[in-house]
């Protein structure tokens, strides 16, 4: 239903489906294999090629209050789902080490294109200067970076989004409620009040967002500071019978590491997104054999393109949409996959 929705299914029909990219993913949490060979056997995916990357002896699970286990294995989902053929290289690592190693530990072994991360930490100046600088390298090597904003959008001050997601080289990619009746023929896509959304005091506004900046009705300050998100994506699928979005949720299949016993649970938030969307990138990549590294100045020159879904911002009765290009809440918007692959000259005849 995702992939019919954001136009992926238009892009693999074209021969893209991330054949020659390769994704890293960042976690800090174990994962069973055979739950990824069920969630690709139960939507029709081939078997995904997964690299497993430990780094000091690699994650260790904390028990069953965490749910680190669900988080890996909904990551390594959403990016096979969206590039079935891609190369996933899973960089796993203790908890407490900082992004920045991990970060040069990508950019050392020199295999992937795209990179995404589904954790997040409260800001620390130095240790996001190194990040800073480290993605720097990999934006002149094609690396792309996409992190997820967090789900912490109703209790999060605006001015202190988390990091990675907040650094200026980094796509922060917020979430959305995707619905759909109970026949999956309409979806509709709206804001999710949980996704973490603002602006960082610890960088100026950056060139590229200074046209979104002036054209969007936001706070004032997000007119001096980077601005999160740059784009949105699923976070909360659910149907039109289901009375709240806390309710909603993909359905993933996930092994307990404790009980051994596995099962299929649903899940939320823009930890959902951030791989789904990096998915999408790899399906442009892997077409184009090569990688696009920093991708901010491109995203924001589409803007107001068909390459972005307007997310509606509607109130409880469904009626209030929003009729800014930009916006704090869904930046850009989401993605229409066939017309970003049109825009970066992987497609050449646009679609009707």
């Amino acid at each position: 239903m995702l992939n019919d929705y954001y136009h992926v299914t238009d892009v693999h029909a074209k021969g893209f489906t991330g054949k020659g990219a390769s994704v890293a993913i960042i976690v800090f949490d174990t994962f069973e294999p055979s739950d990824i060979q069920v969630f690709s056997e139960r939507f029709h995916l081939p078997k995904a090629t997964i690299n497993v990357i430990p780094l000091f002896g690699g994650a260790v699970h904390k028990g069953p209050a965490i749910d680190g286990v669900k988080e890996v294995t909904l990551d390594i989902n959403m990016v096979h789902a969206a590039a079935p053929d891609a190369l996933i290289n899973v960089y796993s690592a203790p908890e407490g080490l900082p992004f920045s190693v991990i970060f040069q530990k990508i950019l050392d072994e020199g295999k992937d294109q795209i990179v995404t991360i589904s954790w997040a930490k409260m800001q620390n100046p130095q240790e996001d200067a190194r990040c800073f600088q480290i993605i720097e390298e990999m934006s002149k090597r094609g690396i792309t970076v996409f992190a997820a904003t967090g789900d912490y959008g109703r209790s999060l001050e605006l001015a202190n989004p988390l990091a990675p997601a907040h650094l200026p080289n980094v796509v922060a990619v917020g979430g959305t409620i995707v619905t759909a009746d109970p026949q999956l023929n309409r979806i509709t896509e709206s804001d999710w009040p949980d996704s973490v959304r603002g602006w960082t005091m610890a960088y100026p506004l950056p060139k590229y967002q200074s046209a979104a900046s002036a054209s969007a009705k936001l706070a004032e300050e997000s007119k001096k500071y980077r601005v999160i998100p740059d784009i949105v994506g699923p976070s909360v699928v659910k149907t039109s019978d289901t009375l709240t979005a806390e309710h909603g949720g993909l359905l993933f299949y996930v092994t307990s590491p404790t009980t051994g016993k596995g099962e299929w649970g649903p899940i939320v938030g823009t930890s959902v997104a951030s791989p789904y969307i990096a998915g999408i990138f790899a399906t442009i990549v892997g077409g184009l054999h090569k990688g696009l590294g920093d991708i901010h100045q491109q995203l924001y020159s589409m803007m107001k393109s068909a390459a972005f879904n307007q997310v509606a911002n509607a109130d409880q009765a469904g009626t209030t949409k929003s009729e800014n290009s930009f916006t704090q809440t869904s930046g850009l918007g989401s993605l229409n996959a066939y017309e970003m692959a049109v825009a970066y000259g992987l497609i050449k005849n646009v679609k009707h």
